[in-house]
């Protein structure tokens, strides 16, 4: 059996012997994952920019260098940082807030089951509801500032956690806790020591999703309501038919959302070497 599964290795992928091609061999590594994918890139955007061109191409897509100049003049003259910086923000407070209280409430919720029995319908239909559909509320609740749409923010983050966070609890190794109170751990330590530690793969991956709907909705609120921001940004160029504005300040949001995935990715892989 040995030999036939070698076999059939060898043939499904030749030369995996000797280790493959220098660009399966380079594909292996970050740096060459890294490059692969600027190089992609790369000719995404050198295929777009050199595109049949046209009036109607020219006014619904721009191009690349068009683009890299309005994002350039943006850095120059500040506006992008003000916009930037009101957008990360208005998302950095209703995301903290969103993922501690989903954190704190889930954990209440997983280690007492029959009160998440209770509030279980409550939390499903509130779940279920569009949070956008919140945002008029909250701006006659909170007014047109940043409090509305960090409320808004937080509200969304929240139930990514909370759930998230509850299938963490639940999913202690229940011999193990039986264990450690035989041995006399306090219901604290216990906590501290393995519910907390054992959920914290399903809280990361709860927050890692939780930022795209951040930005998602940091963006919503301030096209409904807002004078400054990454949001209002794209909505003032496309007000104005100036596409070329309106891709730049696309472009912003996409960076920084992979950032902010790729940071949550790097710190949920050393809290996870910390745990083990």
């Amino acid at each position: 059996m040995t030999e036939q599964a070698g076999t059939v290795a060898s043939l499904a992928f030749p030369g995996s012997r000797s280790g493959g091609s220098p660009l399966a061999r380079a594909l292996t590594t970050p740096m060459g994952r890294i490059g692969a994918r600027l190089a992609v890139v790369a000719v995404l955007l050198i295929a777009w920019e050199f595109a049949p061109a046209g009036k109607a191409t020219d006014f619904w897509l721009s191009s690349p260098s068009l683009i890299a100049g309005t994002l350039w003049q943006w850095i120059v003259d500040g506006t992008l940082w003000v916009h930037l910086l009101s957008t990360l923000m208005v998302m950095a407070e209703g995301y903290a807030a969103g993922c501690l209280a989903g954190i704190g409430i889930g954990i209440v919720l997983g280690l007492f089951p029959r009160l998440h029995r209770v509030v279980s319908p409550f939390l499903a239909g509130f779940y279920a509801m569009p949070k956008i559909a919140l945002a008029p509320l909250f701006i006659i609740l909170l007014g047109v500032g940043d409090i509305s749409k960090i409320a808004l923010v937080a509200i969304t983050v929240f139930f990514l956690v909370l759930t998230n966070t509850i299938d963490g609890v639940r999913d202690v190794d229940r011999d193990l806790v039986r264990s450690l109170t035989l041995m006399g751990a306090t219901r604290l330590e216990i906590i501290r020591k393995v519910v907390v530690r054992s959920a914290l793969p399903w809280i990361f991956t709860g927050m890692r999703i939780a930022v795209r709907y951040a930005f998602t909705n940091t963006l919503l609120a301030e096209l409904i309501a807002a004078n400054r921001g990454l949001g209002f940004l794209i909505e003032f160029n496309s007000g104005n038919f100036n596409i070329t504005g309106a891709y730049a300040g696309i472009v912003v949001l996409v960076l920084c959302s992979v950032l902010l995935t790729e940071l949550l990715s790097r710190l949920e892989a050393r809290v996870s070497r910390w745990r083990s």
